[in-house]
């Protein structure tokens, strides 16, 4: 089944993107959703998820997890962490690896555009935009500063380089790892959407996965 990877830097409305392309579509749309999954995968709370989404673990964090699991005598239970970035990130692996197998969807983050990179079905694109255009977003977004924006920027960049370089050996933003990537600075959100059904209905048309109507 066909699948389109959708990653974005914070501020570039790939979020957004990737809900209008699976509204179009009829497809399933995995981000809250992918986030459950991973939970399900894991027999824990959607939110412990959530806390490690797209990052790596810190020196400490290893530390805890390491002693968790090699001598959990000397850790004491309200401190066990029951979830971590790697364990997140492994059933992120599991849960995103079958999907072509499933029906069609729209995947946002979690190195879906790693983990099915070369797929036949998979279809994947990067968003991004102007820092200024960002920060803009952003303060929206989080009701907050200027400063504090650029900050979450700037911190979830850092993550998702280091998500992507420690998990896949890869370079986020590296062209290569995209069949397309979209400025949505000069674009919008709209111009995204259309570009992103034309590069779809190119690739999967052909196996009767789109229909050339949609967009």
């Amino acid at each position: 089944m066909p699948v389109i990877t959708i990653s974005r830097q914070l501020g570039s409305g790939g979020g957004v993107v990737a809900t209008e392309v699976a509204a179009r579509l009829g497809w399933q749309l995995l981000d809250r959703a992918l986030v459950e999954r991973i939970a399900e995968d894991l027999n824990v709370a959607p939110e412990q998820v959530a806390q490690h989404d797209e990052r790596v673990e810190t020196f400490v964090e290893r530390i805890g997890q390491y002693l968790s699991e090699g001598f959990p005598e000397v850790m004491p239970l309200a401190v066990l962490p029951p979830v971590s970035p790697e364990a997140t990130a492994r059933a992120a692996r599991r849960v995103i690896g079958v999907l072509p197998d499933d029906r069609p969807a729209v995947v946002v983050g979690h190195g879906a555009q790693c983990i099915l990179r070369g797929h036949e079905a998979a279809f994947h694109v990067l968003t991004h935009a102007p820092l200024p255009l960002r920060i803009s977003r952003a303060r929206d977004a989080f009701q907050c500063g200027a400063e504090e924006a650029e900050r979450r920027i700037r911190q979830s960049d850092r993550d998702r380089t280091r998500y992507v370089r420690e998990h896949f050996g890869e370079d986020w933003l590296s062209p290569s790892l995209y069949d397309l990537c979209i400025d949505t600075g000069r674009l919008g959100v709209g111009g995204a959407v259309e570009l992103i059904g034309r590069g779809a209905q190119r690739v999967f048309r052909a196996g009767g996965g789109l229909s050339p109507e949609v967009f």
